[in-house]
């Protein structure tokens, strides 16, 4: 199959709206806050180049680390270790290999690799999207971030592995949730982000845009199960992955974007 043939099948403007809003709908702000990926997907499910990979994260770690702490060491690893580059949308296991070989990997695709990451250290994750309605061609297409839950907080709180941020209000010792971010921009409160990574370029111009200032609308990713969609897009490698993606779709087993809904 041609190049612009699988391009137009991942990223026409028309097709990729369609597939959009099959995958679109609301639910309420209780089962969001409450969806974790690790409902899904069980520590023995994860592939196995992630417990391989795994010591080297922290191996030079001292001590026991927070929740945060954690799952910063995780998504500096990530950044530090991968040159990012075209999205790949490959399997969990060929996804990680391809960002280690320095061959590729956008937003989406570190949110994917952070997520396993996550279950097998013992921490709660889940995955978010930004739909964003914007003239600007380089946000229009989304942005993909993470979650996780910190016992030490008691709350949820969002994590951007590929820019390597938190936010939080004038108090950066008090991590914000996506909850807390839609409420400050509600109620047009100052919302301050800083990098945990030394070694990465904070972007704050692009940052801004796809949080701060856009028509930015956020949705969790449910109903991603690991095992179900590596075991597909390993057998049919064959075909393109937005085939893959529509065959697991009418099979039922695709996942869905579940965007919060206040009343």
């Amino acid at each position: 199959m041609s190049r612009s043939l699988i391009w137009y099948l991942r990223r026409h403007p028309l097709l990729y709206e369609v597939r959009f809003r099959l995958l679109s709908k609301n639910a309420s702000v209780h089962r969001v806050e409450n969806f974790c990926y690790n409902n899904i997907n069980k520590t023995a499910d994860i592939p196995e180049i992630y417990f391989e990979l795994n010591p080297l994260i922290f191996e030079k770690t001292k001590g026991a680390l927070s929740d945060i702490d954690k799952a910063k060491k995780i998504a500096i690893w990530l950044r530090n270790n991968t040159k990012g580059g075209p999205g790949l949308g490959k399997s969990s296991t060929l996804a990680l290999k391809k960002m280690i070989s320095g061959e590729g990997g956008v937003c989406s695709d570190f949110s994917q690799v952070f997520n396993n990451f996550c279950v097998i250290n013992d921490l709660k994750v889940k995955e978010w999207g930004l739909k964003i309605q914007s003239n600007d061609p380089s946000i229009k297409g989304g942005h993909a971030f993470n979650e996780i839950y910190s016992k030490e907080f008691q709350k949820w709180i969002l994590i951007d592995v590929a820019k390597s941020i938190l936010f939080h209000p004038i108090n950066p010792t008090i991590p914000s949730s996506v909850f807390d971010l839609i409420q400050s921009k509600k109620e047009n409160k100052e919302i301050y982000f800083s990098s945990f990574n030394e070694k990465n370029t904070l972007d704050r111009k692009r940052i801004t845009a796809l949080y701060l200032t856009s028509n930015s609308y956020p949705f969790v990713i449910t109903n991603y199960c690991n095992k179900t969609y590596d075991s597909y897009l390993n057998k049919l490698n064959f075909l393109p992955e937005p085939m893959i993606h529509g065959l697991l779709f009418f099979l039922g087993k695709s996942y869905v974007f579940e965007f919060p809904e206040y009343k």
